[in-house]
């Protein structure tokens, strides 16, 4: 802040000039900046200093008040859209000032679902998929070479391009923890796809691991876990116990207000909505349940099923109409969607997203133990699945989906199970067992 009382004109002129102002700490902070910049220290200023000079949190609040007033006038001028402060880690003053000036706000406020981009290009974007709403800088860098963002809707992504993940894989996979620091999370040592498991819940529980380490990461969340996600802790936390291994939820809304600490976003006085979403990882054999089953949840429930290789590749969604999962409607304001399921852009995520399992994860082992061996066997022999539930207005039913995939699924093993003791007893022993049951083995297996 300037320790002059300057004009509309010199006010106007400053910031044409981008002249930047310091706020004087106390009397040798003003001297020393006084020195360092080469300025003159008005006689006003001094004549109200000097007696106070001995007295620092005198001078520092003479400094505050007068850097307060400076602000306003600035503001007043219409000159300026806005300041910026350079705290040079003392941040009293500064916020001091802010809250004078009537600037601060102890409520976050948050414009959209997700962190915008301070990119000047990407001022308009207010629309993006829901797949990388826990990896925001891996989406920025692939959409990066987009001459145009969406705005208002999603539309036809078509002819959209994803930057290829090879040219920003060994950045955006980079991780902010050691290798030591991971295997201490996720385990020095696999011995099967249950330890994979127990990672998944430790994470989403908040649970530590068996070492007494607690998990604050896994490789499809660059920060910890959302406040929106804790509100259904209990549900993820029971589906990753039994394999069911998710990396992105969100609960259904239906009019929360724009306030609301955990699910509110936008502008006051408005309303937020969602659709319940969930993304997971899974085994084939319950994938291929789930897709037998899921007819009977449609239309109410649209579902994308899709392996590491992508042959296959199976949706009931229309590949070129993307899913609105979430919006809000805000005085005077059109309704805005900024969060979307789009069948093209998952075809993109799925690389991504099973790149991370190699990448991230299966590269702290070495190439023949047995802990690269099972994360191997998950990226070739799971497959990613999102589902949407579309009757926001009342509970989610995807928790009874998985939980009929999963009581399917195990039926079917133990049935599976029964057979083969039965076949290793003989022909004899195979044709004893119960006719009815032999049959809906077989046709399974069919």
């Amino acid at each position: 802040m300037c320790v002059f009382q300057w004009s509309h004109f010199h006010i106007k002129s400053s910031i044409q000039l981008g002249v930047i102002f310091p706020i004087f700490q106390g009397y040798e902070s003003l001297r020393h900046i006084a020195k360092l910049g080469g300025l003159n220290v008005p006689q006003s200023i001094l004549d109200v200093v000097e007696p106070i000079k001995d007295n620092d949190e005198a001078v520092r609040a003479f400094g505050i008040d007068f850097a307060t007033q400076m602000c306003r006038d600035i503001l007043d001028s219409g000159v300026a859209l806005g300041l910026h402060f350079y705290t040079l880690n003392r941040e009293v003053a500064s916020l001091s000032i802010l809250k004078k000036v009537g600037l601060w706000h102890e409520e976050i406020f948050r414009p959209l679902p997700w962190k915008p981009t301070a990119n000047a290009s990407r001022f308009q974007e207010d629309v993006r998929p829901i797949f990388w709403a826990s990896r925001p800088k891996s989406y920025v860098a692939r959409t990066s070479e987009w001459e145009e963002f969406p705005n208002g809707r999603w539309g036809n992504s078509s002819a959209a391009t994803f930057g290829d993940i090879s040219e920003h894989h060994l950045f955006y996979l980079r991780s902010k923890f050691t290798k030591a620091q991971r295997l201490s999370m996720w385990g020095n040592q696999l011995f099967g796809e249950e330890d994979v498991w127990k990672v998944f819940h430790n994470f989403i529980s908040g649970t530590p691991a068996e070492n007494g380490v607690m998990v604050t990461r896994i490789p499809w969340n660059e920060d910890s876990l959302s406040l929106e996600t804790k509100l259904i802790t209990e549900q993820l936390s029971e589906l990753n116990k039994k394999g069911i291994l998710t990396i992105n939820s969100q609960p259904r809304v239906n009019g929360q207000p724009s306030s609301h600490p955990e699910l509110g976003w936008g502008h006051a006085g408005g309303y937020v909505y969602q659709k319940a979403y969930l993304e997971f990882f899974v085994s084939a054999e319950r994938a291929m349940v789930l897709k037998q089953i899921i007819s009977k949840y449609e239309p109410r429930v649209n579902y994308h099923i899709i392996n590491y290789s992508g042959d296959d590749d199976f949706t009931n969604c229309d590949k070129l109409e993307p899913i609105a999962v979430t919006w809000g409607v805000f005085p005077g304001k059109e309704i805005i969607q900024p969060t979307v399921v789009d069948p093209i852009a998952f075809t993109f995520w799925k690389d991504e997203a099973f790149g991370l399992w190699e990448e991230y994860w299966g590269s702290l082992y070495p190439a023949d133990s047995t802990s690269r061996k099972v994360i191997d066997h998950i990226v070739h022999n799971y497959y990613l699945v999102n589902l949407v539930d579309n009757c926001y207005p009342e509970e989610s039913i995807l928790w009874k989906v998985c939980e009929d995939m999963l009581e399917v699924s195990d039926k079917q093993l133990k049935q599976n199970k029964n057979r083969s003791r039965a076949m290793a007893a003989g022909d004899d022993g195979y044709k004893a067992w119960p006719q009815k049951v032999r049959k809906y083995s077989e046709s399974n297996e069919n």
